[in-house]
Formats: C-alpha cells, sequence, structure tokens
C-alpha cells in the first residue's frame, strides 16, 4: 500500500502543492493512516493551486494568509480516499 499512495502523493499531489511554493513526502503507511512530511504552501489561500484542485474551502475569510495544514490534510485524505479507500486519516510528521 505504501508504494500505491507514494505513487498518488508524487504525480497528482506533489505537483499541485510545488505549484503552491509547499512540498509533499510520505513517511508511513500504517493500519490506514497516512504520515506526511509536509512543507505548508506559502500561497494565498484565494489564489491556491491545491485549495482548487482539490476542492477545499478551509481557510481564512479574507484569502490572503497561507494555505493553512488543516487544508492540506483534508485535501491529501480526499484525493488518496479516492483511489484507497482504505486510507482513514492522514496525519503530519512533526519536525525532529
Amino acid at each position: 500500500m505504501f508504494e500505491r499512495i507514494d505513487k498518488i502523493i508524487q504525480e497528482s499531489i506533489r505537483p499541485v502543492l510545488k505549484a503552491d511554493s509547499g512540498d509533499i513526502a510520505l513517511v508511513d503507511v500504517r493500519d490506514g493512516v497516512v504520515t506526511i512530511a509536509l512543507e505548508k504552501p506559502r500561497v494565498p489561500t484565494a489564489f491556491s493551486s491545491f485549495l482548487m484542485t482539490f476542492k477545499v474551502r478551509k481557510g481564512c475569510s479574507c484569502g490572503r494568509c497561507a494555505v493553512p495544514v488543516v487544508a492540506v490534510k483534508e485535501g491529501v485524505l480526499n484525493r488518496l480516499r479516492e483511489e484507497v479507500p482504505e486510507v482513514r486519516e492522514v496525519v503530519v510528521a512533526k519536525d525532529g
């Protein structure tokens, strides 16, 4: 399952996050929980290709804030569940 999820991340999620000046890497997959390392997008929510692509609407009300981690987690979870229904949760690995 790790390889399957990594392929989805590399082919359809990572390019969109990189367009928003962010990045993602798969860390672990265990018991339906996907752990990712995330460089948070720095693009304002109003212009985020990630939020538009994955139809996530969580963000600030004015649209000037950067894309929040919770929105990225939701978008990644939604995308992964489209092809891997066994995925229950996405968590972001903590740094060091």
